[in-house]
């Protein structure tokens, strides 16, 4: 379980930091499946990062009550310069878990080559989201998970992986998903939110609220008050 109270957020620099949300009170309740739609740019990974626990707001409480998943793909703990299993070790500390456990899901799973040697250079772009997508999965037991954009990766194989692996670990947790696309959202979540006007506003008909989003076919207010009366 998730609960902001009073949360303000303002999107990451030192001058003129717009506020990405202000005063949000929410709950993401255990077992739940929660969207939230959000236009491109408007700072869903800076929420996606708020919500695990990465990052502080600015102002206001964010609680958690059990696991709490790292955002699932966010690869910005991948050093270049080091190699795969040093940024396995350091992902491991970084969540608490066992670097071991770690380094054997990424390998049983997914296939992932740990040679002592790879650095993460090395790797294409694709063996880097996949590696970050595997140590985002690797943590076992009921958690709440977060995903901004990402929610598979990889060739089609990999992707069938990700599916399966991500319907195990649902089956006992909850899913709160951050993106830009009202049709992902929509198969894998059953409520939803808009990130609008810096609030977290419920809204059923998500095809209403990308198109205002998208097309700015509506002003923001009047996106809400469909958004609050469908």
């Amino acid at each position: 379980m998730i609960k902001l109270e009073n949360v303000s957020l303002l999107k990451p620099g030192f001058r003129n930091r717009e506020p990405i949300v202000q005063d949000v009170n929410a709950v993401f309740g255990s077992g739940e499946r929660v969207g939230i739609l959000a236009a491109p740019g408007s700072g869903k990974s800076s929420l996606a990062r708020l919500l695990a626990g990465i990052d502080q707001p600015d102002r206001g409480k964010v609680m958690h009550a059990g696991r709490v998943s790292w955002p699932i793909g966010f690869a910005g703990f991948l050093h270049p310069n080091l190699t795969v299993l040093e940024n396995i070790n350091n992902f491991a500390r970084l969540v608490g878990t066992s670097p071991a456990a770690v380094t054997a899901f990424c390998r049983d799973v997914f296939g992932i080559d740990h040679g002592p040697r790879k650095v993460m250079q090395d790797l294409s772009p694709t063996q880097r989201s996949l590696l970050a997508y595997a140590c985002s999965l690797s943590i076992e037991g009921p958690a709440t998970w977060i995903a901004d954009e990402t929610i598979t990766v990889g060739e089609p194989a990999d992707r069938i992986a990700c599916d399966t692996i991500l319907a195990e670990r649902l089956e006992t947790g909850g899913l709160v998903f951050l993106s830009r696309n009202a049709r992902q959202l929509n198969a894998y979540c059953d409520r939803f939110l808009v990130l609008i006007n810096k609030r977290l506003v419920d809204c059923d008909n998500l095809g209403v609220a990308q198109e205002a989003l998208e097309l700015s076919k509506l002003t923001s207010l009047e996106l809400e008050e469909r958004c609050q009366h469908v």
